[in-house]
This record gives structure tokens, sequence and C-alpha cells, in this order.
């Protein structure tokens, strides 16, 4: 159980943002984990244009492109630009935070950033692996929510079906709840792979940065994550065991370490 913070008065802004074909419902139970580690701090979650509550938006080609819907979606959630605000990201997730940071100098005062990629750090057969071109093809011929559902998680997690069942049952239910009725077009899935295939990191880290990654990801390779902490020198978070999803297999772990490096 991560422990939680004796201050519960109000004192950060914590923004969430998913990855390639995954909003904000995506999350499971990680939100709650982290409000629960920091008592009276407020958390957002965010989409990517084209998914979740947004997945009748095309999405942009360009990551670049992402952030006036984010700052519209944190509009309508009444957010507190008052607040140090703090973000934690995935896959794409964490290159469209990385931009963010980079268009709006001083908005966020650090990010946590897993899994992720980019053009001109890594090539790309380390940033899409065989198995996320396998998950691709297959989800085209996967007509039950539940089945797609199981088929992400098997290559997002080092998980099987047996595991998810008995261990992760909940969180699997409101996943597949949320999937049911916000799973994002194929056009957008492509435009998004698109628009992850061409962007760039900047040459320096925009705002204070920690890595995050799982030794055992199937979906982008781990070495990518390496290859970022070698040009940015930034600290560098790996769990041994962990798949692409860190936060829906090991969500204690993500806040434990968030809590660890947050001040």
């Amino acid at each position: 159980m991560v422990p939680a913070s004796q201050n519960s008065i109000v004192k950060r802004n914590w923004i969430l943002i998913r990855g390639l074909a995954r909003g904000a419902g995506h999350w499971a139970n990680f939100p709650e984990k982290l409000e629960q580690a920091f008592p009276g701090d407020k958390v957002y979650c965010v989409d990517i244009p084209g998914n979740g509550y947004l997945n009748s938006v095309p999405t942009p080609l360009k990551v670049s492109e992402f952030i006036v819907s984010f700052e519209e979606q944190l509009k309508q959630l009444n957010f507190d630009s008052s607040l140090p605000t703090y973000g934690y990201s995935l896959s794409l997730g964490s290159m469209a935070m990385v931009e963010w940071a980079k268009q709006r100098p001083n908005f966020f005062k650090k990010i946590y950033i897993s899994n992720t990629s980019a053009a001109n750090f890594s090539n790309v057969f380390k940033r899409l692996s065989v198995d996320a071109m396998k998950l691709g093809v297959r989800m085209r011929f996967i007509h039950s929510p539940e089945e797609r559902e199981i088929a992400s998680l098997e290559t997002t997690t080092t998980l099987n079906k047996d595991q998810i069942f008995k261990d992760y049952r909940k969180s699997f239910d409101s996943m597949l709840s949320f999937s049911r009725t916000h799973s994002a077009h194929p056009k957008n899935v492509l435009r998004q792979l698109i628009a992850a295939s061409t962007y760039a990191f900047p040459k320096n880290p925009p705002t204070e940065v920690v890595l995050m990654s799982g030794g055992k990801d199937k979906f982008v390779s781990a070495q990518c994550s390496k290859d970022i902490e070698k040009k940015w020198h930034c600290p560098h978070i790996i769990h041994p065991e962990a798949g692409h999803d860190i936060s829906f297999q090991f969500p204690d772990w993500v806040v434990e370490h968030i809590t660890e490096t947050t001040t």
C-alpha cells in the first residue's frame, strides 16, 4: 500500500495522458491510487483527440497539434493554473506531454514519462515492435470487445488471460466498460501512429523529467527509454518485470516511485 501524504491541503495538479487508442477511462484504478497518495491534490485525465471521450474527433497528424485540445479540456474541468502542475503519461501520451512542456515553458514543474520513444533518438524497429504490429493485425479480426481488451492487455502487460481474470478483474471490467462506448476508430489509430512515427524530442528536456520503463515491454523496446536517458541525462526508473502498461499491472509501484521523487 502506498503511504498517503500527511498534508491534506490542495497543493498540486496532476495531469494524466494515456497512449495509442486509449482514453481517460483506461487508467483503471491508477488515478484513485494517485489521489490516495496525495490527498487534496487534483488529478485531471485528458484525452488525446480521437481517443476516449473525444473518439469522434479526428486525431491531428502532428503531436504538436494535440495541445490545443488538452488545454480546452482543462478549461472544461475548471483547472486551477495557480497550483504547481505535475504529469504522468504513457507512450504516445508521453510524447504529447513532452511537447506540451516544450510549448508552455514553466507549465509543468515535473513530468513522469513512461515507455515512450522519439523519432530522433531511436530507430523505427525499436519504437514499434513486431508484437505491436501483430496486435494491430489481430484487432482487425477480433470483433468481441472483451477479446479485444484481453488481446490488448496480453501485449501491453506480461499477464495472460487467466491472470487478468484472477488478479485484475475489477480493473479489466472498468476498462472493458469504457471501451464498449469510447473505443478509438481505426482511422484515428492510424493517424496516431503517423503522429507518433514522426515526433522528435527537443535536444534538451523541456522541464524536469523522470523516465519510467518496463524491462519486459513487448510493445515498444525498453531500449527507447535508455536512449532518452542517454540523451537527456535524466533519472530513469526501471521495473524489470513490467511490460508497456506499467500503471495497469503495477500501479502501486508507479505511485510509490512518484511519491518518493515528488516535492
